[in-house]
């Protein structure tokens, strides 16, 4: 009887310790898409469509750090009146766009 319950706890240990084995292998298994999904994701927003300033809705300029609703209208009223950007530094121009926003922004407009 005592071999019996101790090839018993012996079975049950062993079933014990590959479920743990195997369900530390289902979570890294089920985790590796997710790492991918979001390095996916990393890379679309660093690699973010550059938005032509001439050619932009005031929307489409919001997509811009820094510029808001009140900038982005700022922009296309001064581009309505004064015509098109011909270069970044025209952009400080524009009423609350300053050098620093310009230079966040430089790589993420184009004309």
């Amino acid at each position: 009887m005592k071999s019996l319950s101790l090839t018993a706890l012996l079975m049950g240990l062993c079933c014990l310790l590959s479920s743990h084995s195997y369900a530390a292998e289902t979570v890294k298994t089920m985790a590796e898409p997710t790492k991918q999904a979001t390095k996916s994701m990393e890379k679309k927003s660093t690699a973010m469509q550059k938005v032509n300033i001439n050619k932009a809705s005031a929307e489409e300029l919001q997509a811009l750090k820094g510029i808001g609703q009140a900038k982005a209208k700022a922009i296309v009223d001064y581009r309505t009146k004064n015509g098109k950007f011909t270069d970044l530094k025209q952009l400080t121009m524009v009423t609350g766009i300053g050098e620093k926003l310009v230079s966040q922004n430089s790589e993420n407009m184009s004309f």
